[in-house]
Parts: structure tokens; C-alpha cells; sequence
């Protein structure tokens, strides 16, 4: 067993220092990605090299689920950017995981380091892969949390006499949190020149949320229609976004 680990794990090493010198021409695509996002970024060139071959590269359900998440959370011209880092940061830790517990079990002759490592493969495979999930979750939680807030601050303002965009700002720039930042964005492509419906759709999808693509939805209403009744909207959904938080 303990020669099949060396050469199993000496196989690995040496194939860990080819990816890692064909994937150094990925570095300036690695270079502006965030270390606290991304830990272990340096590396991530092993997973790009893996990726050139055909049975690792990026492609079908695999694929378009990595995008859909990438979508909600980053520019969608950007989705397929953070799509591909995600996976190769995947593939890396996956061989490292491998190489490691491979050669740990040739060199200390013990079984039980190859068996950690390829369940420490699968492990941080599947986290890795599956983190932009999770972290779109965490958001859409956040951002319903603070939502009645917003509602009711939104339906107060227009009532005030506000229109719609500059109460938005206000609110957008009245406080920090993962909903606020969406606003921000929102406020952000009105200035460059997008409509303020589709700004607003935008924010809707975005949040994956059917309570604030809900909240969206009124506005949109509100814009179209020009509608009156805004306001008396906005406060009927506050009532409700209130009694569904308590």
C-alpha cells in the first residue's frame, strides 16, 4: 500500500508543478481577483491548466449553474468571468487535496492520509463549488430581513410629496447592508443612463427574492402607470412585509 501511495502521490506532485507552470499564463487574469473572496488564488492556475482538457473543462449543467449564481451575485457581464475562477479554484483544491494526502500516506506508510485526502477533495470540491450558492442565499435572507424597513421609509417619502428615484436614492445611501448595496447599484446604472425600470427589474432579480421582485413589481406598476396610488401601496405591502417578519 504504501508503494502505491508514493507513486499515486509522487504522480500527483509532479503533475501539481506542470499545471503550475502552464497556468502561469493565467496570472494576470487571476491578479484582480479578490484574495478574501477567492483564498488561494496564487494556485489557481492549476485548476486553469486542468481545465484546457477536454473531461475538466467547464461546460453543460455544471456550467450554467455556476452562471446562474454568478448573475445574482456580480455584473452578468462579468457572470462567466467569475464563473470560470470559481472552477478552477475548485479543480485546484481538489488535486491539492489529493497530492497531499497521497504523499503524506507514502511517506509516513499510513492508509488513512489518502483516504482523508480524497474525502478533503470531495469536501472542499463541493464547498468551493457550491459557496456563490450559499452566499446568494445569505444575501436574499439579509436583504428580506431589512425589506419592511425599506417599504415603509419608500411609501413615507413618496407620501411626502418625493418622486420615486430621488426617494430611492435616499433611502439607497441612508444605511450599510447587502439590500442597501443593491440600491446603490440600482442608483448607480440610473446615472449611467439605464431606464429606471429596468434598473428596478434588476434589483428584483438580483436579489432572488419573490417578496422584493415582489416590492420591485410595485414600483415598476407605479412607474408605468404613474399611478396615484403608490404610496397606498407601498403601505398595504409595508403592513404585510412587517406581519410576515414578526
Amino acid at each position: 500500500m504504501q508503494i502505491i501511495s508514493l507513486i499515486i502521490g509522487s504522480f500527483l506532485l509532479v503533475m501539481l508543478v506542470i499545471k503550475l507552470s502552464q497556468g502561469k499564463k493565467y496570472a494576470e487574469l487571476i491578479a484582480s481577483v479578490d484574495s478574501k473572496q477567492f483564498p488561494g488564488k496564487e494556485f489557481f492556475g492549476i485548476g486553469f491548466a486542468w481545465s484546457e482538457m477536454k473531461v475538466f473543462s467547464l461546460k453543460g449543467k455544471l456550467k450554467q449553474n455556476l452562471l446562474k449564481k454568478a448573475k445574482l451575485l456580480y455584473d452578468p457581464k462579468y457572470a462567466e468571468y467569475y464563473a470560470t475562477i470559481t472552477w478552477a479554484q475548485v479543480l485546484t483544491m481538489v488535486h491539492l487535496c489529493l497530492c497531499l494526502g497521497f504523499v503524506l500516506a507514502g511517506v509516513m506508510n499510513f492508509a488513512f492520509f489518502w483516504l482523508v485526502g480524497v474525502i478533503a477533495a470531495g469536501m472542499s470540491g463541493y464547498y468551493f463549488f457550491s459557496r456563490m450558492k450559499e452566499q446568494v442565499a445569505q444575501r436574499r435572507d439579509d436583504c428580506v430581513i431589512e425589506l419592511p424597513e425599506i417599504v415603509s421609509s419608500m411609501a413615507l417619502l413618496i407620501n411626502s410629496g418625493m418622486v420615486l428615484r430621488n426617494a430611492w436614492d435616499k433611502i439607497a445611501n441612508s444605511k450599510e447592508g447587502e439590500i442597501y448595496t443593491l440600491m446603490k447599484e440600482v442608483s448607480f446604472d440610473m446615472q449611467n443612463g439605464m431606464s429606471e425600470i429596468d434598473a428596478i427589474n434588476k434589483f428584483g432579480i438580483k436579489s432572488d427574492s419573490g417578496e422584493i421582485k415582489k416590492f420591485a413589481g410595485v414600483l415598476i406598476q407605479g412607474i408605468e402607470k404613474g399611478s396615484k396610488d403608490l404610496s397606498e401601496y407601498l403601505t398595504k405591502q409595508s403592513s404585510e412585509m412587517w406581519a410576515l417578519k414578526k
